[in-house]
């Protein structure tokens, strides 16, 4: 008797072969370049209205605290709603705030103050949006497309770090931050249009429930609370984002005041997170084939902590930059893993709230580590701070190993 020919591995890029993934990938990839463009630009803005560092670190918890607040109700509104007019609303909304930003940078009217009060409405928009747009993903593409999918939705992102940040400075060297903003209240109208574009399927409007938002609510808290294998996630992350949040908080701080780097340069420190992170993206298929989703989630975080001592101990532009892009990979591989494991678990009608949940714990970490690892950086300096992130971040990662996930592995409907 013959056996079975084994199933052949899923590629990287086989998601791209759907015609309506490919359009909002495309879309997504250019708003992300656009959205990178104008986090840099803040930054090095930030940096020129105050040298303050814990300006620098509420400039980056203004940007994720609103995903640690709203994104709960933000999943409610989207397992609701129809989930395709509702990004398309969360769209509308950040591209006016991206507006409002370039006008008030033109006439020369921003100020740290109004630069955080933009960020913060700029992160309500991500923290409406994120939701839905994760829950969508599913719908488009399922089983072992899923994954892949997800990686190179992370690997657009990431792409998108390499490319706005080096543009994005390059404008602002040329022209002015006003521009970086206007460029990116411009790149939303093509994720709009793919959104309109795209024919939701009629199922996957079948499978919400018409619940009130008390219910959902409820229902949702439920869910998680009964779920062991969510809260094993939720831990798994917050071991790794809390410590290992100094490299990506201090950076603008790093490029400018450590290594004192020009706008071109500072952009390129910036977009070598992005060259880790979509290699690690298009390499993860393999990887994940090889050492298994949590074993490679594992060697992720410890390599990480490496990265950020050898950028501590070593705090030139080479190797401070090959620590920012090795720790771009880690990212990734973290984030991606989580986020599939958690798609995985989440049956369609709770898809939203759940990943909602996610979102939360994943930038309330963020958040938390932002402050953490500013703070530690105003009272003592930056290295200081890197130092303590990456050897705090070892005992965490051996903590996070000792969490097992199960059920993690086949979708549910």
């Amino acid at each position: 008797m013959t056996a079975p020919a084994s199933p052949k591995p899923t590629s990287a890029f086989a998601p791209l072969a759907n015609r309506s993934f490919l359009a909002m990938w495309i879309a997504n990839l250019m708003s992300n370049v656009g959205g990178w463009m104008q986090t840099t630009g803040a930054a090095w803005e930030m940096t020129s209205l105050t040298q303050e560092p814990i300006f620098v670190a509420l400039l980056a918890a203004a940007g994720t605290l609103p995903m640690f607040l709203f994104c709960f109700f933000a999943g409610i509104l989207a397992d609701r709603f129809d989930r395709r007019r509702y990004i398309i609303c969360c769209q509308i909304w950040m591209m006016a705030v991206a507006a409002t930003m370039a006008v008030l940078a033109y006439f020369g009217l921003l100020n740290h103050w109004n630069l955080l009060a933009l960020s913060f409405c700029m992160g309500l928009g991500n923290a409406m949006n994120a939701p839905a747009w994760h829950a969508v993903v599913p719908e488009i593409v399922s089983g072992p497309l899923l994954r892949p999918a997800i990686a190179l939705n992370s690997a657009g992102f990431n792409l998108a770090r390499t490319i706005g940040p080096v543009i994005g400075q390059l404008l602002l060297s040329l022209v002015g931050v006003f521009l970086l903003f206007a460029i990116n209240a411009f790149t939303y109208v093509g994720v709009i249009l793919a959104m309109r574009a795209w024919k939701r399927p009629a199922e996957a409007r079948a499978a919400q429930r018409r619940e009130t938002l008390g219910e959902a609510a409820r229902a949702g808290i439920a869910f998680v609370r009964g779920s062991a294998e969510m809260r094993a996630i939720f831990a798994r992350g917050v071991c790794f984002f809390v410590p290992g949040m100094a490299m990506g908080t201090l950076l603008p701080v790093i490029g400018r005041f450590e290594l004192g780097l020009d706008e071109f340069e500072f952009g390129i420190l910036y977009g070598v997170f992005g060259i880790g992170a979509v290699a690690a993206a298009f390499t993860m298929p393999m990887v994940n084939r090889l050492l298994g989703p949590e074993r490679a989630t594992i060697w992720a975080m410890g390599i990480s902590a490496a990265a950020t001592m050898m950028a501590a101990l070593v705090m030139t532009p080479v190797v401070v930059g090959i620590a920012v892009t090795i720790t771009g990979g880690c990212w990734i591989t973290v984030i991606a893993n989580n986020s599939a494991s958690v798609q995985m678990i989440l049956p369609n009608y709770m898809r939203a709230r759940g990943m909602a949940v996610h979102q939360m714990v994943f930038f309330g970490a963020l958040v938390l580590g932002s402050l953490l690892w500013g703070k530690v950086a105003n009272f003592f300096d930056v290295r200081t701070a890197l130092v303590a992130s990456a050897a705090t971040l070892v005992p965490f990662t051996v903590l996070a190993a000792s969490i097992k996930i199960h059920g993690a592995s086949t979708p549910r409907v």
